[in-house]
């Protein structure tokens, strides 16, 4: 996917990281470094004047070969094998490169938001950074530097779609990041049972995480929809607000982390209705 290039003067090109931190973020989505996406320059620490940008996608080193197709994830007999490991995280490495760019892409396109929601999005950003780095850091271990296998912009190519702040919270932080709390779970008791307990605990860790990053967005959708923290998001205004041809059962893994996600803040009614979606896929109404 290749990524828009400004041309308005003033605007720094991929390596050139700058003062302020919209600089900073627009530099690392856009640079074609696997270094600068696992180990960036320490960021600002102030924000500077607020100008949106719609990033179109982000830089990619020409080393990655990307896919048009995901990965196939191996089965759980297949992880007694440190390849199958590796491929297995690989994915998840990439899954969180594009949690990060796809932080700054939103501080970028929502520069209006109130500045508590750009800090804790900018705090995110640095996290989802420092998940990618030990993800990246023990497939050396196995053998399977990142790079090692084609990777999928699958977020980016359904995040792209958010036209609103609210949008963007539905999907990735409810969305995405909410069904990381149930694929982490899986994953970690496979890579436990394979006899690989070090990868496991690294995905237990993120998976542990990633609940504060659910609370976050929780805690602004329902800033945004009048909705009280003690009732939780309203799950059809929620499923209203994801980009077609998404809808919640996409959204989430088998069985439902319920306990996870109700220290995310959601209620009991908006699990069961989680729990019993079916289709994964309807018309766009927009």
């Amino acid at each position: 996917m290749a990524p828009e290039r400004e041309s308005e003067p003033g605007v720094p090109s991929p390596g050139s990281w700058g003062p302020s931190r919209e600089e900073w973020v627009r530099a690392y989505v856009l640079s074609n470094s696997v270094e600068d996406k696992l180990a960036p320059p320490a960021p600002p620490s102030q924000w500077g004047p607020a100008a949106s940008a719609r990033l179109a996608g982000p830089g990619r080193d020409g080393g990655l070969t990307i896919s048009e197709r995901a990965d196939r994830v191996p089965k759980a007999g297949a992880l007694r094998e440190a390849s199958a490991v590796g491929r297995l995280l690989h994915v998840f490495t990439h899954h969180e490169i594009q949690a990060a760019e796809l932080c700054g892409w939103a501080l970028l396109a929502f520069p209006d938001t109130p500045t508590a929601f750009r800090d804790g999005l900018f705090g995110i950003l640095q996290d989802e950074v420092r998940h990618a780095a030990s993800y990246a850091e023990r497939l050396v271990t196995l053998g399977s530097p990142y790079g090692t296998h084609s990777v999928r912009d699958w977020f980016w190519e359904r995040t792209l779609a958010c036209e609103t702040p609210l949008q963007y919270i539905a999907l990735m932080g409810l969305g995405f990041e909410g069904g990381n709390l149930e694929h982490a779970q899986r994953f970690d008791g496979m890579l436990r049972a394979a006899g690989d307990p070090v990868s496991a605990e690294l995905v237990a860790r993120v998976g542990r995480e990633e609940v504060a990053h659910v609370r976050f967005a929780t805690r602004w959708f329902c800033a945004w929809t009048g909705a009280s923290l003690e009732e939780g998001p309203d799950y059809d205004r929620w499923a209203a607000e994801l980009p077609a041809p998404l809808t919640p059962a996409v959204l989430r893994g088998r069985p439902l982390d319920r306990t996870r996600r109700g220290r995310a803040g959601l209620s009991a009614t908006f699990l069961d209705r989680l729990e019993a979606a079916g289709d994964t896929r309807r018309r766009s109404k927009r």
